[in-house]
């Protein structure tokens, strides 16, 4: 049983996957960003690996991605960095990436050296299935795949039966960044996609506060990814960052902590 597998597996609430840019704001700063968001509450970290063209990023995070390659962290940094976190966690980590740094390092060799340095699972955003036969086809890393408000339900479940770890499913239509509300409709789709596959479900995009993670957490997401929310307070706070990117973790767990309480006064 991989480290994300078990960690879904023993769960008594949804889990929290914390998100940061590697690198951001440096890559010694980043390790100490990444300790304080384990220490906050963390469940499970996303790694995304910096690029010079994040389309799926909004503007936060894409800042995010500008201060990491000013910081001069590379794909070998990011893997030191990785290995940096193992000596301190067990934590399951797994990376986000567009598809041209991988094909660059070499598909095979670059799911190699990140499951060497202790990386459990990838996401590559614009790699669809249908070109992912390396990713699907080794054993050392989960294959972790985006299902969109569009993917429609035929795709939904071939994704559903190729994929490991989880499914990422994103909120609503658009980029990443916090909104006020998720939408309306989320349980529904959550629903659906669990209808379509037996891996846990974790819901992303817009989650940057206690209400949308409760909202999250009440659709029935079996995680909750936080992103924009971590990369920001890194922003508002370059010269402590670790202490306010803590802060921002435990706001996102306490609305996690609040659907928990709601669910039990409800029994």
């Amino acid at each position: 049983m991989s480290r994300i597998d078990e960690a879904f597996h023993q769960r008594e609430t949804p889990l929290l996957i914390a998100c940061t840019v590697a690198g951001d704001p440096t890559p010694d700063a980043s390790l100490e960003v990444i300790l304080s968001m384990i220490r906050s509450g963390a469940d499970m970290i996303e790694l995304i690996i910096p690029n010079t063209n994040p389309v799926a990023d909004g503007p936060v995070i894409s800042r995010a991605h500008e201060r990491a390659i000013r910081g001069g962290i590379g794909i070998p940094g990011i893997f030191s960095l990785i290995r940096a976190l193992r000596r301190e966690s067990n934590i399951p980590i797994f990376l986000m990436t567009y598809a041209n740094p991988v094909i660059v390092h070499g598909e095979a060799v670059f799911l190699s050296d990140a499951a060497a340095a202790g990386a459990d699972g990838i996401i590559i955003v614009d790699m669809p299935p249908e070109e992912g036969g390396v990713l699907i086809s080794q054993e050392e890393i989960d294959p972790i795949f985006i299902i969109a408000p569009s993917t429609p339900p035929d795709r939904r479940e071939m994704i559903g039966g190729i994929g490991r770890g989880f499914l990422y499913l994103v909120s609503a239509p658009g980029v990443t960044g916090t909104r006020q509300h998720l939408p309306d409709d989320l349980p529904d789709r959550v629903l659906e996609v669990k209808q379509s596959t037996m891996l846990p479900v974790a819901v992303g995009f817009g989650i940057g506060s206690a209400e949308t993670a409760y909202e999250a957490a009440a659709a029935g997401a079996d995680a909750v990814i936080a992103g924009s929310v971590i990369s920001g307070a890194i922003e508002r706070n370059p010269d402590d960052p670790a202490l306010f990117v803590g802060d921002a973790v435990r706001e996102i767990r306490s609305g996690i902590v609040r659907h928990r309480s709601s669910r039990s006064a409800g029994q």
